[in-house]
């Protein structure tokens, strides 16, 4: 899939919507990913544990709860930001909206590059790939962005085997100690590979943010099945029973992925429509920061 500049400026236009906005730096707040150590920024005072520097206990706070306390400190390094990207033929489909998947794909990873780019973050990003997985450096800047949408868009529609669950694992094995805001970009069938034990592994050093494309349904009027590369009957396109199956079955994909999202403090939210990316890229910080998860 080609990125040309055009579709390059719509992404950036987009997510400058942002700045017109009344909202409050979206890298402030508490984040899980947020780097501890030596510096003139105060961040909270804790008990003290097997480990801790003893130059930083606060012995005035100490004397005063009878326990002893040291200071904490948010060391001067940067965000990382890792944006994971599902690819695929399930990629080059529809949403129930008739919006093109890989383009809400794309213009979800542009706009959270582009958002937290500008806030001095580095960004990276990775993928499956017919080789395996191709994971890139992390950078800040637009151009870094532009280079990463080109990534993604040379790779969305490689007919390779892709696995959401195994992806995220790849990666975590990538970087063993570093503290990162990861961002996942999937659909159902991603939704369902992803397990517990993942999420609860994504969570002990990151925080993670989900955002589910919805796939159009199988049933309706003249639905073409991308995989099986044919037009699904119409007599079972217009079954009531595959109807109810099929939502009964998008239903427990979703509703066992919020139980263990909400479990593992991780922010999910769906989306059918391009248009709506930047909305749904500010609300899921805002979840983050006000603690809704799920």
């Amino acid at each position: 899939m080609e990125l040309d500049y055009e579709y390059l400026a719509r992404i950036s236009k987009d997510a400058v919507l942002y700045t017109s906005r009344k909202t409050t730096n979206i890298l402030d707040g508490g984040y899980n990913s947020v780097y501890l150590g030596k510096s003139l920024e105060f961040h909270d005072i804790k008990e003290y544990s097997q480990g801790d520097d003893i130059t930083s206990i606060d012995w005035k706070s100490s004397s005063r709860t009878d326990r002893l306390l040291v200071r904490r400190y948010i060391a001067e390094k940067k965000h990382s930001v890792l944006i994971l990207g599902d690819t695929g033929i399930k990629m080059d489909a529809d949403t129930p909206t008739g919006d093109y998947k890989a383009d809400i794909a794309l213009m979800s990873m542009g706009v959270i590059g582009y958002l937290l780019g500008r806030q001095g973050a580095d960004v990276g990003f990775a993928c499956s790939g017919k080789s395996g997985m191709i994971n890139t450096p992390f950078k800040s800047g637009g151009i870094c962005v532009e280079e990463l949408l080109r990534t993604y868009g040379s790779t969305i529609l490689e007919d390779s085997p892709s696995d959401m669950n195994t992806l995220i694992m790849n990666v975590l094995r990538s970087f063993p100690m570093r503290r990162m805001i990861i961002f996942v970009i999937t659909d159902l069938l991603g939704l369902k590979s992803v397990t517990n034990e993942t999420l609860s592994r994504m969570t002990e050093r990151n925080d993670v943010y989900f955002i589910c494309i919805d796939d159009a349904t199988a049933t309706g009027r003249r639905v073409y099945d991308r995989i099986g590369e044919s037009y699904v009957d119409r007599f079972l396109a217009g079954s009531r029973s595959l109807q109810k199956a099929e939502e009964a079955e998008r239903n427990n994909i979703i509703n066992r992925f919020k139980v263990d999202a909400l479990r593992n403090r991780v922010v999910m939210e769906r989306i059918q429509t391009a248009p709506g990316v930047v909305d749904m890229v500010l609300n899921m910080f805002e979840r983050g920061h006000s603690g809704i998860f799920g």
